[in-house]
C-alpha cells in the first residue's frame, strides 16, 4: 500500500506540514524571517496574480494599438473606471447588506443567549449552570469573530500598508506586464548552457499552468458567485449579494472556498425557518456540481487535476504560515512544484536514455 504514489505524495505533504509546525514553535527565529519575507512577497505575489489577470486582455488591444504601453495604461484605466463604479452605484447595497447581516447574526446570538437563561427546564437549567454553557458560547463567539478579523484583516495591516497596495503593486504590475518577454529571456540567461534548455522547458510549462489556473478560477469564481446569487434571489434569501460576494471570494480557494463560503448562507437560512435552510442547500448543492461537473473540467483541463486531499493539506499548511492569502496561494504553488519535478524528472530521463 505504501509504495503507492498516492501514498508517496501524501507522506511527503505531512511531513512538509511537520516542518512547517516545528518552524513555527521558534518564535524568536520565525516571526521576524516571516515578517521579512512577507513584506517582500506579498506585493510580488499579488502583482503576479494580477499580471496573469490582466495578460490577457493586455495582449488583445496590442494587436490593435501595436503600442503595449499604451495597451497597459487603457487597461489599467478600464478597471479603475470598473471599481469607482462598482463602488458609487453598489458600495452604499454592499454596506447596507453587511450591517444587516452582522445585526441579522448578532440578534440570533442574542436569542440563544436569552434562551439558554430564561430555559424552564429545571434539569437543563442546571447542566447549562454546571457546564457553563453560556460562558463558553460567548467565548467562542468572540474568538470566532477575532480570529476572522485577524486573518482577513490582519495580515494586510501587519505586512502591508495602503501606499503598498496602491502605489507599489499597480507599478509592479505594469513592468510585469511590458517587460515580461525580456524579464524571461533576462531569467533564462542567468542560467548555464547545460541547463538552459530544461530552464526554458520549466519557465514556458510553469507560466502556461499559472495562467491557465488563474485565469480559470477567475471565470469559476465570477461564474459560481452569479449562479449562487439567481439562486439565493429565486428562494428569497436575505442579504443574497452579499452572501453571493462571499462565495465569489472563496471559489478562488478550490473545495474549501465552496464550504467557507457556504457557511454564511445556511446559518442565515436556519436563522429563517427549516425549510429555508433546506432550500439554500440545495441551491448550493446546484451550484456545486455545476462547478465540478461540467465549469471547472472545461476550464482548467486535464493539466490542473489536483487530488482533493492535497489541496486540504496545501491549504492548511500555507493558512498556519500566511494566514488568509496562503490559502489563495497554496494551490498555485503546489502547481508549480508540481511543474518543476515534471520537467527535472523528464530531463533526467532524456540524459539517462544518452
Amino acid at each position: 500500500m505504501f509504495d503507492n504514489r498516492f501514498f508517496k505524495i501524501a507522506f511527503s505533504i505531512l511531513l512538509i506540514l511537520l516542518i512547517l509546525f516545528l518552524w513555527k514553535q521558534v518564535h524568536y527565529i520565525y516571526e521576524p524571517l516571516n515578517s521579512v519575507i512577507a513584506v517582500l512577497l506579498t506585493p510580488l505575489l499579488i502583482s503576479i496574480l494580477f499580471y496573469y489577470l490582466l495578460r490577457p486582455i493586455v495582449r488583445f488591444l496590442t494587436r490593435y494599438l501595436r503600442y503595449k504601453g499604451l495597451a497597459i495604461l487603457i487597461t489599467f484605466l478600464v478597471i479603475a473606471i470598473i471599481i469607482i463604479t462598482v463602488s458609487y452605484f453598489g458600495g452604499s447595497i454592499i454596506q447596507r447588506q453587511i450591517r444587516d447581516l452582522t445585526n441579522l447574526f448578532s440578534n440570533y446570538y442574542t436569542s440563544i443567549r436569552n434562551s439558554l437563561r430564561n430555559a424552564d427546564n429545571e434539569l437543563l437549567a442546571h447542566y447549562i449552570e454546571k457546564y457553563k454553557i453560556e460562558e463558553k458560547l460567548s467565548s467562542f463567539v468572540a474568538r470566532l469573530f477575532t480570529g476572522i478579523q485577524n486573518n482577513f484583516f490582519g495580515f494586510f495591516s501587519k505586512i502591508t500598508s495602503a501606499g503598498t497596495i496602491i502605489i507599489l503593486i499597480p507599478v509592479i504590475v505594469y513592468y510585469f506586464l511590458k517587460d515580461d518577454h525580456a524579464i524571461y529571456h533576462g531569467l533564462i540567461g542567468l542560467l548555464p548552457i547545460k541547463i538552459k534548455k530544461l530552464g526554458s522547458a520549466i519557465l514556458a510549462e510553469t507560466d502556461q499552468t499559472l495562467a491557465q489556473y488563474i485565469t480559470g478560477q477567475l471565470i469559476i469564481a465570477l461564474i459560481e458567485g452569479s449562479l449562487a446569487l439567481v439562486g439565493y434571489l429565486i428562494i428569497g434569501l436575505p442579504n443574497a449579494l452579499i452572501l453571493a460576494l462571499t462565495i465569489t471570494v472563496t471559489a478562488f480557494i478550490p473545495f474549501i472556498g465552496a464550504i467557507l463560503g457556504a457557511l454564511p448562507a445556511v446559518l442565515i437560512g436556519i436563522t429563517t425557518s427549516f425549510s429555508q435552510a433546506l432550500k439554500v442547500v440545495v441551491v448550493l448543492i446546484v451550484v456545486n456540481q455545476l462547478e465540478n461537473n461540467l465549469i471547472a473540467p472545461r476550464l482548467h483541463g486535464s493539466r490542473l487535476k489536483i487530488h482533493p486531499l492535497i489541496v486540504i493539506l496545501f491549504v492548511m499548511a500555507f493558512v498556519t504560515v500566511f494566514g488568509f492569502l496562503g490559502a489563495l496561494f497554496a494551490v498555485p504553488f503546489y502547481v508549480v512544484a508540481r511543474v518543476l519535478y515534471r520537467e527535472i524528472m523528464k530531463y533526467r530521463e532524456a540524459q539517462d536514455e544518452r
